[in-house]
């Protein structure tokens, strides 16, 4: 006998089209929807002052209330050079104390100050001899201090558990944490709200520039890595402090002759008594 095929065919319910529209329109507290990515509704941001970049991070800049896991290979050195815009921005808006957890170098104060960064306002805390976990403890404690505006921290060899510590304590103090390690870490996963991987590109200009892969973000995968040039903002705030430094010095200079040429002056003159 032949074998009978049946087609079923389902058609949709109108009401239950109209529900799912419904629901589409529909903004709940805690509750996320893969398309709502690049809005940010359940993220407040800090715009990192790099338009291609902020093209592509959820909400259009960096987290303020979240761990930022950024991993560079160790002569890279782009701390400043990406963090230095909504750095200045922000603290040219708010007050607070922006902490530095065991920076492999103290940062260039002149550039800061040119940037709009007083040298105040940096706490670094520099304890060769601590651990990896004692230094995260430190940033935990910055991270609960109200007069602490944002937590930048070096520890190659940061354990899950205490990544974990800090991204709760980012994100129930509203405050944001850059972790920088090196290219080692994107073997091992990371409870950090957004991961990024930093490389130097050459191109085709005197400056180098930095591509940026997106290793980890709330929405869908990068597909390029975003390509960042040096020369427009990587230099310029070093360059103004020097600029301004040389124009000090050229001023003190030139008061010191005129006031040792005063000093001259008035030991050759005559003294003339009555």
């Amino acid at each position: 006998m032949p074998q009978q095929t049946h087609t079923f065919t389902h058609r949709a319910d109108p009401q239950a089209l109209r529900c799912a529209a419904r629901l589409q329109e529909v903004q709940l507290d805690g509750v996320w929807r893969g398309s709502d990515w690049h809005e940010g509704c359940m993220q407040q941001t800090w715009p990192s002052g790099h338009a291609a970049l902020d093209a592509e991070l959820p909400g259009g800049g960096w987290p303020s209330n979240a761990l930022v896991q950024i991993q560079q290979a160790p002569h890279t050195h782009a701390e400043w050079a990406l963090l230095l815009p909504a750095l200045a921005a922000q603290a040219g808006r708010h007050e607070g104390q922006l902490v530095l957890v065991a920076p492999p170098f103290l940062p260039f104060s002149p550039a800061l100050q040119a940037a709009g960064i007083a040298p105040q306002r940096l706490c670094c805390v520099q304890a060769p001899q601590r651990s990896a976990q004692e230094l995260a403890w430190a940033c935990e404690q910055a991270l609960h201090c109200r007069d602490v505006l944002a937590v930048l921290a070096w520890l190659p060899q940061l354990a899950i558990p205490s990544q974990r510590r800090l991204q709760l304590a980012a994100a129930s103090q509203g405050r944001p944490l850059w972790l920088w390690q090196g290219l080692q870490a994107g073997q091992h996963s990371s409870p950090a709200a957004l991961r990024l991987r930093l490389e130097r590109a050459p191109q085709t200009g005197a400056a180098d520039g930095l591509q940026i892969q997106i290793l980890k973000r709330r929405g869908p995968a990068l597909v390029s890595p975003v390509q960042l040039s040096l020369a427009q903002w990587a230099w310029m705030p070093v360059l103004q402090a020097q600029a301004a430094r040389h124009a000090r010095q050229s001023e003190e200079a030139a008061l010191l002759m005129q006031g040792r040429a005063m000093s001259h002056a008035l030991g050759a003159a005559p003294i003339m008594v009555d």
